[in-house]
């Protein structure tokens, strides 16, 4: 019988295109391992206010109570609509509205309700913009204390070929060991990609592949293939569920990845996350922050062991 892989997965939903895409996913995830569905909307500013979009002809209200009543309304039969189409899959869902800037709302959420799994459109509020960093998404990532997984749209509710990229590192032990229990139970491919940046000069990548004829130096060809074999024994030692293909490349670590999404069509990357500048918890690796910016595909985002959340604690969420 299998062990839970997650169990309590928490939606976020600001009604875009991305969030649709995320909650399909995210359906097809509850039905793949057996966990509930909590699709969350939070409302963008304090649950007392008195005065935000007053002016605004969309509220013809004239007091603070009749703008959260209208706001409340709105909010859950936006919800309704969104878990409509799934009511006959065999899910669990349910629905909650919170109050408040957003991504510090969902964090809360998850601290005190333990959920144990975070999935969000990679562009929502702010698709006007190339990129989310910035954007609600992208701060769960750095900050939430559980795996988050963002969507990029068009979303797929189902998986032909995860990528995982590792370092060697104990967060790539654990970013492998869930991409290689998500490949089983999906029953789809997993490519395990190891980027080599030593001595590159970052104007000119050279990807290394397996036919390409040895025009470059014998030592180059000895470290590729030092690093497929390390690369091999750090597979054998996790004892995966299911046989990866192993791909070493040489050059940027964050262009590698991203070009090897694309070239390899990965529907999902599992990647860790490091905090930098000696503070755990405070903002994600360089290599996946550049990762989440320009990667095809959904992105999940593992958390090392003993990451701790910027976003403090509360007794309860402010929700109705």
């Amino acid at each position: 019988m299998n062990a839970p892989l997650f169990q309590k997965l928490l939606v976020v939903t600001d009604f875009s295109e991305g969030a649709s895409g995320a909650m399909a996913q995210a359906v097809w995830l509850a039905e793949l391992v057996g966990a509930e569905v909590t699709v969350a909307h939070v409302i963008p500013f304090p649950h007392d206010t008195t005065t935000t979009f007053l002016n605004n002809p969309w509220y013809v209200a004239a007091d603070s109570e009749e703008v959260e009543r209208r706001l409340l309304a709105w909010a859950d039969r936006r919800l309704r609509d969104l878990i409509e189409p799934y009511r006959g899959r065999p899910v669990a869902l349910d629905t909650k509205i919170l109050w408040g800037t957003p991504f510090i709302e969902i964090i809360q959420t998850v601290q005190s309700e333990e959920f144990d799994l975070v999935i969000a459109g990679r562009h929502g509020l702010s698709a006007i913009s190339r990129f989310f960093i910035g954007s609600t998404a992208a701060r769960l990532v750095r900050k939430c204390p559980c795996p988050v997984w963002t969507v990029k749209q068009p979303a797929k509710e189902s998986l032909r070929t995860i990528l995982a990229p590792i370092d060697f590192s104990d967060v790539s032990r654990q970013s492998l060991r869930l991409a290689a229990e998500l490949a089983r139970r999906a029953d789809c491919s997993l490519r395990v990609l190891h980027v080599d940046t030593e001595g590159v000069d970052y104007g000119f990548d050279i990807i290394w592949s397996d036919n390409e004829e040895p025009t470059v130096s014998a030592r180059r060809h000895r470290r590729r293939r030092q690093l497929q074999e390390q690369a091999r024994d750090f597979t054998r030692e996790l004892k995966l569920p299911v046989d990866p293909q192993i791909v070493i490349e040489r050059g940027d670590a964050w262009k590698r990845i991203v070009s090897a999404t694309k070239r390899l069509g990965a529907d999902l990357t599992v990647l860790g996350t490091l905090g930098r500048a000696g503070v755990a918890g405070m903002v994600i690796g360089n290599t996946a922050e550049k990762v989440l910016n320009s990667a095809d595909g959904s992105i999940l985002a593992i958390k090392p062991d003993g990451f701790v959340s910027p976003v403090p604690e509360r007794a309860a969420a402010m929700q109705v």
